[in-house]
């Protein structure tokens, strides 16, 4: 009897001191605070409530609880990869503008174009990755300044994250901000007639969904979003994760993030991309993938069948073991400046010109 009450207290403290860990470690941070993580759940402010219409069973889920441990894990790589990298010089950067003035800091987003611009640009509105739930504007921002040493004005965007938001709540936000980028084109070096939407992992869902519902005022209505103003030349995708109503153990993560009351949305109809693909014609669409992008290799080459198969002219890049290694997911986006990541950037904005 002793042994068997000994192992479980041992227990008890070993799940309590894991309880206690997790509670330390993902504590909400203020705005204010230089070390805090763009990770949902984990921002904090006197003046904004982050997750004010959140779903507070889903914010407490242990699924959701181990994704932020595992985004931690996430910002600390990325940091450490981007103090590698060194951007371009001579790029003027209009930092931190609201697209919805209301103090939160995922309604902001960036212009980048080269100095000394004399004439109209084409446009590169890019969407950030995190699997929904981590990163702002500046994960992706090396990529974004990589694009606008190529020649192009670049609206660098960030949004409310899952599940302090819903994924269809996110999908409303990247509207407002592509309405508000679509209202002041005029006040930047922008051609309004030559504009490329762009978005890597999670953030290529939210860029497909914002191309297809731009195009298709049913899909609007679905999703209860306003029109964007802007008509997408192009749509350059790398590895979306664009299937969210799955079955398997993703699931227990993914549709959580659409909140507790999914089923009762109609919008959740649709939480596949396959699904909406009907009711709008996308744009010329670029796909990258690679062999060891193990989150979405097999999405990404489902979904350029499914777009080829609406006759849209479309690209598949997908990456075997070039330079002897299996590049790994969103590889352009993490490293712009190596040899592979340029070169693809370069032949994928090649091919829009050409298209």
């Amino acid at each position: 009897m002793i042994p068997a009450l000994i192992v479980l207290a041992v227990l008890f403290l070993l799940v309590l001191a894991l309880m206690i860990f997790v509670h330390v470690k993902t504590r909400p941070r203020d705005i204010a605070d230089p070390n805090r993580i763009p990770i949902a759940g984990m921002v904090k402010s006197a003046d904004y409530d982050y997750a004010k219409d959140a779903d507070k069973k889903a914010m407490h889920s242990p699924i959701v609880r181990l994704m932020q441990l595992m985004w931690i894990g996430t910002s600390k790589k990325d940091a450490q990869n981007h103090s590698t990298q060194t951007p371009p010089e001579n790029i003027v950067e209009i930092n931190d503008i609201p697209y919805v003035d209301d103090g939160s800091i995922y309604h902001l987003l960036d212009v980048y174009f080269p100095a000394n611009t004399t004439g109209k640009l084409p446009v590169i509105v890019d969407i950030h990755g995190g699997g929904w739930m981590y990163g702002d504007k500046e994960l992706n921002k090396l990529y974004c300044l990589a694009l606008a040493s190529r020649g192009y004005a670049v609206f660098n965007v960030s949004y409310p994250l899952a599940p302090d938001v819903t994924v269809d709540e996110q999908i409303r936000n990247v509207m407002q901000a592509l309405h508000w980028i679509g209202g002041h084109l005029d006040m930047y070096p922008c051609d309004e007639n030559d504009i490329l939407l762009t978005g890597d992992s999670a953030g290529g869902q939210l860029a497909s969904y914002a191309a297809a519902l731009a195009g298709s005022e049913e899909l609007r209505k679905i999703f209860n979003t306003e029109d964007t103003a802007l008509k997408f030349t192009g749509l350059l995708l790398t590895s979306p994760v664009a299937s969210m109503n799955i079955g398997g153990y993703m699931s227990l993560y993914m549709t959580r993030l659409w909140g507790g009351n999914r089923k009762e949305k109609e919008c959740f109809k649709y939480a596949n991309f396959k699904d909406i693909l009907p009711f709008a014609k996308l744009p010329k669409t670029y796909l990258i993938t690679s062999a060891g992008d193990f989150l979405g290799h097999d999405q990404t080459v489902d979904q350029y069948n499914r777009i080829k198969e609406t006759g849209v002219q479309c690209k598949l890049a997908d990456f075997g073991g070039e330079e002897g290694k299996k590049l790994e997911h969103v590889f352009t986006v993490i490293n712009p400046y190596n040899e592979i990541g340029r070169s693809t950037i370069d032949d994928a904005l090649a091919w829009f010109k050409e298209a």
